[in-house]
């Protein structure tokens, strides 16, 4: 199972979040790797930039995350949640996390979605 996982499921709450909550909380998130367990699911372990990010999503996004992921691979998704490596970085660089998402098109919020079809119908 793909790293992409990660990355339909963050497009997915793209959607679903406001963009201030998702650009402060999920986008900084990014992808460590994503394990196949087969029948019994999968384990995706993604890395917050700071503790204080990844105890706000484990309180506030976890279910959901996992519920959206777990949705996407068909079978059950496990999130493992760490803080990632500092990475040795020049002074005055800015702080960023490898792998964090980088969306293909900007998020649509679901209003305009529905207004989108309400328009067409």
């Amino acid at each position: 199972m793909p790293v992409d996982l990660w990355h339909r499921g963050c497009e997915r709450l793209a959607i679903e979040l406001p963009e201030p909550q998702f650009t402060t909380w999920i986008r900084p998130l990014a992808a460590a790797d994503v394990t196949d367990l087969g029948e019994d699911g999968a384990v995706a372990r993604v890395l917050a930039p700071n503790r204080f990010k990844l105890d706000w999503v484990r309180a506030q996004y976890s279910s959901r995350i996992e519920s959206i992921l777990s949705e996407i691979a068909g079978k059950p998704v496990r999130l493992e949640l760490s803080v990632a490596p500092r990475a040795e970085a020049p002074a005055g660089a800015p702080m960023s996390t490898p792998g964090a998402f980088v969306p293909r098109q900007p998020p649509q919020r679901l209003g305009a979605v529905f207004e989108r079809a309400l328009a067409v119908a």
